[in-house]
């Protein structure tokens, strides 16, 4: 890691830290808190919207790396600027509409239509500034859509989804430096130098929650990054491999619910990871353990990365299937041995 990169991350953490600092006494003091309910897995008050300070850590780590490229490249560097600009936009832009459902004033209705049309507007700019055409754009959208509301399903736990961001936007951030896109780098490097100022107020006895706003703008900014790299030509197994294990929850448990007759759209608490931790592990170690799965995936599509979509790196992609068996198999074995030890001998 070069200096730059190191101060993009440190700068994001710092300025994650200290927003957090800051904004956290003043959301608990506006009444934006968390209370617990039949479908929480915390047990007390906790602030939500803890977001806003990521978003405060992500946005002046891109002004530095913005700074950055104008003062060693002059006037060459502002073009460079666009980019960042625009993914600070979308993300804000995101992390408003959260911020609306933390404070209970935008219907579900209203959320919804304001991230189709935000994810519209990012695919038409990424066709008309690229080779991709419109399928590719409404493909986008709706991968846009979805990613962002994965990310808010599974931020149910403390350190989940920070946790997850450092190794999702770390991996893109390797990809990036791989395939020579600087600027992609340093954006991935800022969001996860942002997840890591947020992780010591989120883990444990959490201080603050992401809230729809962290959620929100998080998912907007792999959206994005996933994107990006996707036009630069990366393969898709390589974008996807941190992401597959959310969309697998998400998926798997949207299919379930459908099947037993359950109403989708209300609140539940049946997801694999929700799974887990009711049947006896904490939050930090459900936390942890999808992180492992999500940077060993990550490393078995290396060879992917390194050589391509070829014959010989097929069983690493197989080899998938059986994290993601793993990973659904974990609730029922800890409930049978749970069962196992409440029966006296």
């Amino acid at each position: 890691m070069d200096l730059q990169s190191l101060l993009i991350v440190v700068v994001a953490a710092v300025a994650t830290a200290l927003s957090a600092l800051i904004t956290f006494p003043l959301l608990r003091r506006a009444g934006i808190v968390d209370v617990p309910s039949h479908r929480s897995s915390h047990t007390q008050s906790t602030v939500r919207g803890g977001g806003i300070a990521i978003g405060c850590g992500i946005t002046v780590a891109t002004v530095v790396a913005m700074i950055w490229s104008i003062i060693e490249h002059g006037m060459f560097g502002v073009g460079s600027i666009l980019l960042p600009i625009g993914f600070l936009v979308l993300t804000w832009c995101y992390s408003a509409i959260g911020m609306s459902d933390d404070l209970d004033s935008l219907r579900p209705a209203g959320r919804l239509i304001g991230q189709v049309v935000l994810a519209l507007i990012f695919s038409a700019t990424i066709a008309m500034f690229s080779t991709q055409g419109l399928a590719h754009a409404l493909a986008f959208a709706v991968i846009g859509v979805t990613t962002v509301n994965a990310v808010n399903f599974v931020d149910g736990l403390n350190g989940y989804v920070s946790e997850w961001t450092i190794v999702t936007t770390g991996w893109f951030a390797f990809v990036g430096a791989w395939i020579s896109e600087n600027d992609l780098t340093l954006l991935a490097l800022a969001v996860a130098g942002a997840a890591i100022g947020f992780l010591p107020f989120n883990l444990g006895r959490a201080k603050a929650f992401l809230g729809d706003t962290g959620s929100y703008g998080i998912g907007a900014a792999v959206f994005v990054l996933a994107v990006w790299l996707f036009v630069q030509g990366v393969p898709i197994v390589v974008i996807v491999a941190p992401m597959i294990f959310v969309f697998f929850d998400v998926g798997l448990t949207l299919v379930l619910r459908l099947f037993r007759g359950e109403n989708i759209f209300l609140p539940h608490r049946e997801h694999i990871y929700q799974r887990i931790q009711q049947a006896g592990w904490p939050h930090g170690a459900v936390s942890l353990f999808h992180a492992a799965l999500s940077v060993l995936a990550c490393i078995l599509s290396v060879p992917t990365l390194v050589g391509g979509n070829t014959a010989s790196t097929y069983p690493s992609h197989v080899f998938w299937v059986f994290l993601l068996g793993l990973y659904a198999l974990v609730p029922l074995w800890l409930r049978k041995r749970n069962s196992a030890e409440a029966v006296p001998t």
